[in-house]
């Protein structure tokens, strides 16, 4: 009896450990995503000791020394305005024509009031001598009627769309907030489906694709993608995830960097397969240790291991030392700057 309650004992100490660890993890200690934290999480300090956002006596803001930059005058402003003193600030008495010269100025940046205009374009019908009849055709970028936004609205609209964080209702908002431009979600859909057929059109799928397979250091990641419970409720849908394959030129000395963004329903490596990028990519990858990118590493020049996840794993095993993590940095900045070399 003792001894089956010895190993009782032991087996309960080692299941409250497993919880107590499960209970702790959270997005600066583990692999999950922030979005999964729980309330314990927020309540933890978002920086400590050692960590990169930590930099004991160093003042925020631009350090001594550095050169800084700033708005700078033009020569010849586009409008001056002279502005005069109401009366004299003394007496009382009325200004107009006392001598005085210009005490101080400054020249204002600013964008002139946005309205739209309409433009009106009547396509003549003329009928030739010998008796056939020609139509002119509608300006190029001008599309139905017989009222429609033109080329610019259409500019604006889709280039915030696309942009990384602003969704299609938050760019029609700020389209009638900024531009006096009041257009519908609708409108703002259309111009992102006219903007992905061109880019089908144009091959730039498959050209950025290539682009990437060419670089000397790719950079991989995936994202839990927040869906509504209809989306993830569909057949192989059950785990959607945003997939990010990028250039690291930026973090080796040199941008601008290529990002190429996937949508896929589950985190297998399934679909990075169909991807079709990783295939046949003979650099330096950039990874954390997610299981679908582990039967790529034989044919690869090198891997580096996600500077974030070193971190969490040093937060574990080392309490995150101040030596460690600057061993980690001057580890990854050799790493990059080899593979951008060639080396």
């Amino acid at each position: 009896m003792v001894a089956e309650q010895g190993a009782l004992i032991e087996s309960l100490r080692a299941e409250v450990a497993a919880l107590r660890r499960q209970a702790g993890r959270d997005s600066s200690n583990s692999s999950q995503p922030p979005s999964q934290d729980g309330p314990g999480a927020e309540a933890k300090p978002k920086a400590k000791a050692g960590s990169r956002r930590v930099r004991p006596g160093r003042p925020q803001g631009g350090q001594k020394g550095h050169p800084g930059t700033g708005l700078e005058r033009v020569a010849r402003p586009d409008e001056t305005r002279v502005v005069e003193p109401g009366a004299c600030a003394g007496c009382g008495g009325d200004l107009a024509g006392a001598p005085g010269r210009i005490a101080s100025s400054v020249q204002v940046f600013d964008i002139p009031p946005v309205a739209l205009t309409v433009t009106e374009y009547q396509m003549m019908r003329r009928t030739c001598g010998c008796g056939h009849v020609t139509t002119a055709p509608a300006p190029r970028g001008v599309t139905g009627g017989p009222a429609c936004y033109g080329p610019g609205v259409v500019d604006a609209a889709t280039l915030l769309a696309s942009a990384d964080v602003i969704g299609i209702e938050r760019a029609a908002d700020l389209m009638g907030a900024l531009l006096r431009a009041p257009v519908s979600t609708g409108f703002v859909s259309r111009c992102l489906v006219r903007l992905d057929a061109a880019l089908l059109a144009a091959g730039f799928e498959d050209a950025l694709k290539d682009a990437l397979k060419a670089a000397d250091v790719l950079g991989t990641d995936e994202t839990p993608a927040p869906l509504a419970t209809g989306a993830t409720g569909q057949e192989g849908c059950g785990n959607p995830h945003v997939y990010t394959v990028r250039t690291m030129r930026a973090y080796a000395g040199g941008g601008p960097d290529l990002v190429w963004y996937g949508a896929a329903g589950n985190r297998t490596k399934l679909p990075v397969t169909g991807f079709g990028i990783l295939d046949g990519f003979g650099g330096v990858l950039v990874r954390d240790d997610y299981g679908g990118y582990l039967s790529y590493d034989a044919g690869l020049a090198g891997v580096q291991q996600c500077v974030a996840h070193l971190y969490r794993y040093l937060g574990r095993t080392c309490n995150g030392t101040v030596s460690c993590v600057k061993a980690v940095r001057r580890g990854q900045a050799g790493v990059l700057r080899g593979a951008a070399g060639g080396g």
